[in-house]
């Protein structure tokens, strides 16, 4: 696709995002974790959301033209003999949405692990594919993962210099054979 084509197609009114669907908005990087990121990381990031952004576009046409058609079908179809077929329609159509929705969810977990080269290693938990996202990238609470990990490094030092010397060791003298 031409540059010219791919701009006319992305600025159609078709391809806006309903305003009851907040969902469909690419998932954006914590700003914690943007601002530690070197450029290249950066720039692939960016371009990978670039990507998230089409994805979520063909989406938002494939609803729309689902809609659309479901719309027009209801209007024209009088006979119930159609409806399996329109039935057979709207689940590939569906099934095309589960699979961009997947491809979007595997673009984003690239994001996370082109960071997690980049990141504090005590932080790479965050870029587990366990770990939950949301509209943003590391979760919506960055800062609550952070404190806890600070936390749980704090009570791992404190314990390490409680830890009393082993009470039966001999300060000196001659060993005791038994």
């Amino acid at each position: 696709m031409q540059e010219e084509d791919y701009k006319a197609i992305s600025e159609d009114r078709i391809t806006t995002r309903p305003n009851n669907c907040p969902e469909l908005a690419p998932v954006e990087c914590n700003p914690q974790n943007c601002e530690t990121l070197k450029m290249d990381a950066r720039k692939a990031d960016t371009r990978l959301k670039d990507v998230s952004g089409n994805i979520l576009k063909a989406g938002i046409i494939l609803i729309k033209s689902l809609l659309a058609g479901i719309i027009l079908t209801k209007s024209l179809l009088a006979k119930e003999d159609d409806y399996p077929l329109v039935e057979q329609e709207v689940n590939r159509i569906n099934g095309t949405l589960a699979f961009l929705g997947h491809a979007n969810h595997k673009n984003n977990l690239v994001r996370r692990f082109v960071k997690k080269q980049e990141i504090n290693h005590k932080c790479s938990h965050l870029c587990s594919d366990k770990w939950l996202m949301s509209h943003m990238l590391f979760g919506n609470d960055v800062s609550q993962s952070a404190m806890q990990i600070e936390d749980t490094e704090k009570l791992k030092h404190k314990f390490a210099a409680k830890k009393n010397p082993v009470p039966w060791r001999f300060t000196g003298g001659r060993s005791r054979g038994f």
